[in-house]
């Protein structure tokens, strides 16, 4: 209940002091369709790199309205902007290693649903995560990083019961896992989910060619996010 008053008293600080560009967000679809035609561009290297102007660096001034909320990975060759070309103010960028959902990260997520009306989130691992192979490493990592692997270890002990890849099907259900989560987070997340307002979608980045494929729900992981 802290966290919810904290957040709530941030959330309407941000929101006086920052109006939204714009008051009639674009539908799901919408969004999610922006996202794939960047991201083929991305793998196409034809980048339109939109939104990158000084004018609208100034327009950003008075505020904000991102399209999506991504919550994915901290890793240095996952950002956002570039995996789907976008530019300033197009994403609500919420990365921590693993792309797990405590409540720093579910906290900001609700703002962006909230406060922003992004009308998406997308929960967005990639290839070859080092958090994930942390969590199926034997004994006791240093530091704090635990508290972070243990996010994580119940995807790696779903993983090992499949064939194919362990750590790119720990990746894969890992995402499948927080895409729930979120989904299930109450209040905020889960009714503005039920009642339509946000979609919660699921993804997978490829290092080696730099696409992202979607994960429907309720789908098995498959052995290779490539």
């Amino acid at each position: 209940m802290k966290v919810i008053a904290v957040y709530a008293v941030f959330a309407s600080a941000l929101v006086a002091a920052a109006p939204r560009l714009q008051e009639h967000p674009p539908s799901a679809d919408a969004v999610l369709a922006d996202l794939r035609q960047g991201n083929e561009r991305h793998v196409s290297k034809h980048y339109t790199r939109p939104h990158q102007t000084a004018e609208r660096q100034h327009e950003l001034a008075s505020g904000q309205s991102p399209e999506a909320a991504i919550l994915t990975c901290a890793d240095s060759r996952v950002p956002p902007e570039i995996v789907f070309d976008m530019g300033l103010g197009d994403l609500f960028d919420v990365r921590v290693a693993g792309n797990v959902a405590r409540d720093t990260e579910i906290a900001s997520l609700e703002y962006a649903a909230e406060h922003l009306h992004c009308p998406v989130v997308v929960v967005m691992g990639h290839q070859k995560c080092g958090a994930v192979s942390a969590a199926a490493e034997s004994g006791t990592p240093p530091g704090h990083l635990p508290a972070l692997v243990d996010a994580i270890k119940p995807a790696v002990l779903a993983a090992a019961k499949l064939p194919g890849d362990k750590i790119d099907n720990a990746v894969r259900i890992n995402v499948q896992n927080v895409v729930h989560q979120l989904r299930e987070s109450k209040p905020i997340l889960s009714e503005a989910s039920a009642q339509g307002h946000l979609r919660i979608v699921g993804a997978v980045y490829s290092l080696d060619t730099g696409k992202v494929d979607w994960l429907p729900d309720g789908a098995a992981p498959k052995t290779s996010p490539k």
